[in-house]
């Protein structure tokens, strides 16, 4: 990572997956050791000062990075349940940070901007060209 600070949502999903750890037990699923979370992650996201806002994302990346499985869905007084796999690391990360739209930053909506106003710009200097030469002719 290039000594780079690891972007926010990363972090968030070390810090989150780490207290699920710290809150797991060992079970045996369909014969085969695991960790097992079992507990509210709405809580626990306030426990660690995460806004519930952050719930989806870092649950999904958590998912899509192969380091946790739904076992159970909570709701009401029942908690949920989740197995957990292995550790979130960059190299898991990384490709999925590549794969959201730049658009989706004010940065990537910047770039687009200037690109088109670019194209546009260009259009009109080759139509201004070609009044000129047709003018002078």
């Amino acid at each position: 990572m290039n000594n780079v600070a690891p972007p926010r949502p990363f972090e968030h999903c070390m810090t989150v997956f780490e207290a699920m750890r710290k809150k797991s037990t060992p079970t045996e699923i369909e014969g085969v050791h695991a960790l097992v979370y079992e507990g509210y992650l709405t809580r626990l996201f306030g426990d660690l000062g995460l806004a519930i806002p952050y719930y989806t994302k870092i649950m999904n990346m958590l998912k899509a990075m192969g380091c946790v499985r739904q076992l159970a869905r909570g709701g009401g007084q029942s908690p949920s349940r989740w197995e957990l796999i292995k550790d979130p690391t960059w190299d898991l990360y990384e490709p999925l940070e590549d794969t959201r739209s730049k658009s989706q930053t004010k940065l990537g909506q910047t770039s687009d901007m200037t690109k088109n106003l670019a194209r546009r710009v260009d259009a009109l200097e080759q139509l201004v060209e070609a009044l000129v030469e047709k003018e002078v002719s």
